[in-house]
């Protein structure tokens, strides 16, 4: 005997308690299956609960009690939820079920009992609950931060067809616990470890740094990890600027004379703030800790279908808008830069890795730093945009009132997206896609050293204002994208969360 017990919650003759009770049998056929009564109380030998999913007179409120418990002790928990819509399911990028079977749409049939909404669950104040799939726009599948494994479904998990991979989660975590109840203590060891400080609790992305490991000092070690390493890449890159290009030895390295057409100009200078990826990643993980993924999102991944599909968009939507705006400014073709073929090149091949530094690091490390300081989100997060968006607009040297309002506005909007959707992609898309069109049409067109912000660079209220309102119009398409695709949740004001462990997931 193991020690496994498992319990189905409801009545041995609601609808799908025979494909239940078959399938515990199958999965653990040497589990003690306990009854329970809708709505028991459950106790701490219990090792996971499969709460039947209730006749359709029955109330949708039958399984609060025992969900409650569940998620209080920590035991394992399967259950159903209700739809009103139909459709397919649609799995979130990232989530268990994507990586059970992709992130295609998927047809499965939906509960005919009673029970609550996917929503319920989602939209309550302070939840620890988040959408792992949708169907028509509504929250399909459910998981609860606070458990090992707390997941409730629209659809059964058990039917005469067989069973869905989530009942062998259950199973799984069930095991999990009954190990962990029946194994001998361990004393704690006082070796050291290197392993990066884990997820405590569901957190957005400004928080991924404060973790229960957090120091007051990690920031700052973060900071000097992330300079001191680009500083390197930054000498290394200068060396090799010298090689390609001897003529500098004869200016003594001024900046004066330098041409942002030159090819090689172009390069190093990409390179040089290419760098700042790598400088962010090691001052996540040397400096506060913490896996270099969290940089990238909640999810500690780049999300690539995200990022595939609102690149396609904002090309279309952005590169649109910049191309109109060009037209209308009545601007006429010049000549071309030499060796524009190798601009060309050069622009294709290192601007992403341009932009996508300058998001890594003002939007990256900038944000969950001060996210690392602050506890309470909203401050964190505005102080953290006021400051990314600072440093991001002086940072182009331009002190002109107007360029700083075009680049702040691009900034608050990155930081905002950044927030809600739980990662930089769509930051770092906006930000490509801006520069790619920019660099390469006025590569084509004439007036390539206009695409620089430079400190004499200059504009205009009317100039200023019209790109801050085309940022804001072009982020709330993206936020809109986002919540169609279950990347961001519903509304405005919540922001994508990460899995975590404890319930306290609200103040995160």
């Amino acid at each position: 005997m193991t020690g496994l017990t498992i319990a189905l919650v409801g009545a041995p003759d609601w609808p799908d308690a025979p494909f239940v009770a078959r399938a515990v049998a199958a999965l653990a056929p040497d589990a003690s299956v306990r009854w329970l009564p809708a709505g028991a109380a459950l106790t701490p030998d219990v090792d996971g609960v499969w709460l039947l999913a209730p006749p359709a007179q029955a109330p949708a409120t039958t399984h609060d009690t025992t969900t409650g418990w569940a998620l209080q002790l920590g035991v394992p928990v399967l259950g159903p939820l209700r739809t009103d819509e139909g459709g397919s399911l649609t799995p979130s990028p990232g989530s268990r079920l994507a990586a059970i079977g992709g992130e295609a749409p998927v047809d499965l049939p939906t509960h005919t009992g009673s029970a609550r909404p996917g929503r319920d669950y989602v939209a309550a104040p302070g939840t620890i609950w988040f959408a792992q799939a949708h169907r028509g726009g509504e929250p399909a599948v459910v998981t609860a931060g606070g458990s090992p494994f707390a997941t409730l479904t629209d659809f059964p998990a058990a039917t005469a067809d067989g069973v869905h991979p989530l009942a062998l989660d259950l199973v799984a975590a069930a095991r999990e616990r009954a190990a962990s109840r029946h194994a001998p203590a361990v004393a704690p060891s006082s070796s050291s470890s290197l392993a990066p400080l884990p997820d405590d609790e569901p957190r957005s992305y400004v928080h991924q740094m404060r973790t229960a490991g957090y120091r007051w000092w990690r920031p700052f070690l973060a900071l000097g990890a992330g300079i001191a390493t680009w500083f390197v890449l930054a000498m290394a890159l200068s060396i090799a600027w010298f090689v390609l290009d001897p003529s500098l030895l004869e200016s003594g390295g001024s900046t004066a004379d330098i041409d942002p057409a030159d090819p090689v100009t172009m390069l190093i200078s990409n390179l040089t703030l290419a760098a700042l990826i790598p400088a962010t990643l090691v001052a996540t993980r040397v400096g506060h800790w913490r896996p270099m993924g969290r940089l990238w999102s909640v999810a500690g991944r780049i999300r690539w279908r995200w990022l595939a599909v609102a690149s396609a968009v904002t090309l279309v939507i952005w590169g649109g808008y910049l191309a109109a705006a060009w037209v209308l400014s009545g601007e006429q073709p010049t000549e071309r830069p030499a060796h524009w073929p190798w601009l060309l090149v050069i622009t294709l091949l290192t601007t992403p890795l341009q932009s996508a530094g300058e998001e890594v690091a003002f939007r990256g490390g900038i944000l969950q730093g001060v996210g690392a300081w602050i506890k309470r989100p909203a401050v964190a997060l505005v102080v953290g945009t006021v400051l990314s968006a600072a440093t991001f607009a002086l940072a182009h040297t331009s002190l002109d009132p107007w360029v700083l309002l075009d680049l702040g506005g691009m900034a608050v909007a990155c930081c905002y997206l950044t927030w809600r959707t739980g990662g930089l992609e769509a930051a770092i898309v906006l930000h490509v896609v801006n520069n790619l069109v920019i660099i390469l049409g006025l590569t084509m067109l004439g007036g390539l050293s206009d695409a620089y912000v430079t400190e004499e660079t200059t504009s205009t209220a009317a100039s200023g204002g019209l790109g801050v309102a085309a940022t804001f119009v072009m982020t709330a398409i993206l936020l809109w994208l986002a919540r169609r695709t279950g990347v961001a949740p519903k509304g405005f004001g919540r922001p994508a969360l990460s899995p975590g462990a404890t319930p306290e997931s609200a103040s995160a």
